[in-house]
């Protein structure tokens, strides 16, 4: 159930792209009952394609002005929504955190330090951020530095009690979790959960594989079985994760002599907050803090004393950043942080599903249409009505934040997930859509520009492909997606 790598997009690129790209606006002709009959026809003729023979297909597309149907087949069918299922977590997080919400880092002491000396203990303590990184950290020891403290008598505390410590999703796959895209989940995460790991080869075929990897960290073990295959063979390169021993990440195939250095493999880190700890206890080591008690895990005390705080991007500029690469993590985040938001710590799933289901029942679907076993869509327990998702997105054109979800939903040809997607075709700068992609799923769900009625807004759940496995399958599947949006376009 590996998902292709998709590069993240950069803070610099999302201001650029949230700044530069023109907004669809409401309204339009209204559509005649010809014309509808006429795309429902088309959109018939198209899904007849041999690819998907034998899948289920679940489609709603409505006029989002005039909420009328203009196609609809197995509308009302449970479907697994793959990453689809992170609108559901990504408008209810929107409208129930609101547009100020920030998660917030904080390094904290026992005491005052006294003469250079912090006599107790630092305490890091995680608020949900999975976009905390390395520099963030080593800013936080150079706070801790400029406040006088060279010196801890006591160790550097991780504490993230923020969440509680069901560390994967119900219903994920195992065979998933050394990889980027299923990682573990605390309320102290580094790095999105993963290391970053660049492969360059060796001289001759055979040598071992090296690798660059940041942050540098003790609280893993790389294992590098990596060796340098021929010239011009293929990248065979995977991560294992050995059950006894779960401290290691595992490099294991090869990569090809003479070839450049590859992009980074982020394999899923282990322990996220022993992880965080080390990287921070190293940061303040190079700032001159000398720290006694090593790090270990634990609460931060009732009464503290804050030596420094970091802010996260506001819930807008998260959204994109949850949106545009398809992140798993920030979707597991999100769901225990509405539960932290209605109930208290710790944020848990159970909490964060109630005030989904609340946030349905409000816009007018019915909770039991939907199963919620995570808040990223890899859950094999996840299921979802094109209907439902449908109705997610009118709520949100219709919400006072719809600049905020258009701005942050993937843009055919221009960005995230759909960035190199549809591109000649009448579909590109036309489809704002969130996809999805798990094992025998394939999903897309949002907003399409038409030439002349305005704005579509549909869901389109795939499940039971078997295409990918066979040759050309994703190929012709994007034919026939693509023909499905580009009808759309040209209306």
């Amino acid at each position: 159930m590996r998902a292709s790598l998709i590069p993240l997009v950069t803070l610099a690129a999302c201001v650029a792209l949230l700044d530069a790209t023109p907004r669809p606006a409401p309204g339009g002709v209204r559509w005649t009952t010809a014309q509808v009959a006429r795309l429902r026809h088309r959109i018939d003729i198209v899904l007849r394609a041999p690819t998907l023979r034998g899948a289920e297909v679940g489609f709603l597309a409505i006029d989002t002005t005039r909420s009328s149907v203009l196609y609809s087949r197995n509308a009302d069918e449970e479907f697994m929504p793959a990453s689809n299922f992170k609108l559901l977590v990504g408008s209810t997080a929107l409208r129930r955190l609101g547009t100020n919400f920030a998660y917030v880092t904080t390094v904290l002491a026992d005491a005052a330090p006294s003469g250079g000396v912090l006599e107790g203990n630092l305490y890091l303590r995680g608020g949900g951020d999975s976009l905390l990184g390395a520099t963030d950290l080593d800013a936080a020891a150079a706070a801790v530095a400029a406040s006088g403290i060279n010196r801890v008598t006591g160790a550097v505390i991780t504490d993230a009690s923020h969440d509680d410590g069901q560390r994967f999703g119900l219903g994920w796959s195992w065979d998933d979790l050394p990889y980027y895209y299923a990682p573990v989940v605390t309320a102290l995460e580094l790095e999105d959960g993963v290391v970053h790991v660049r492969m360059i080869p060796g001289s001759a075929v055979g040598a071992p594989v090296t690798l660059l990897i940041e942050p540098q960290s003790s609280a893993f073990t790389i294992e590098n079985e990596l060796r340098t295959g021929p010239r011009g063979s293929q990248d065979t390169s995977n991560l294992v994760r050995p059950w006894n021993e779960p401290r290691t990440i595992g490099l294991v195939g090869s990569y090809p002599l003479g070839a450049k250095e590859s992009g980074d493999i982020e394999p899923s880190v282990p322990d996220p907050e022993s992880y965080a700890g080390d990287v921070f206890a190293r940061a303040l080591a190079a700032h001159g803090v000398a720290v006694a008690g090593g790090v270990r895990s634990g609460r931060t005390p009732a009464r503290p004393i804050t030596l420094w705080s970091h802010d996260s991007l506001p819930m807008p500029r998260l959204l994109a950043r949850f949106w545009y690469p398809s992140d798993n993590l920030m979707g597991e985040l999100l769901l225990k942080e509405l539960g932290v938001m209605r109930f208290g710590e710790p944020g848990t799933d159970a909490h964060g599903a109630i005030v989904e289901r609340q946030y349905l029942r409000s816009i007018g679907v019915d909770p039991k249409t939907v199963s919620i076993g995570d808040g990223s869509g890899l859950s094999e327990y996840d299921r979802i009505t094109p209907r439902d998702l449908v109705a997610i997105l009118q709520s949100d054109w219709r919400g006072p934040d719809r600049d905020a979800v258009i701005d942050a939903l993937p843009l055919a040809g221009v960005r995230g997930t759909l960035r190199r997607a549809y591109l000649g075709t009448p579909a590109e700068g036309k489809l704002y859509a969130k996809t999805g992609s798990i094992n025998h799923v394939r999903t897309i769900s949002g907003f399409v520009l038409t030439r002349t009625h305005g704005a579509i807004t549909f869901s389109l759940l795939i499940n039971q492909w078997m295409g990918e496995n066979r040759r050309h399958g994703a190929l012709q599947l994007a034919k026939v997606l693509a023909a499905i949006f580009s009808l759309m376009a040209t209306q």
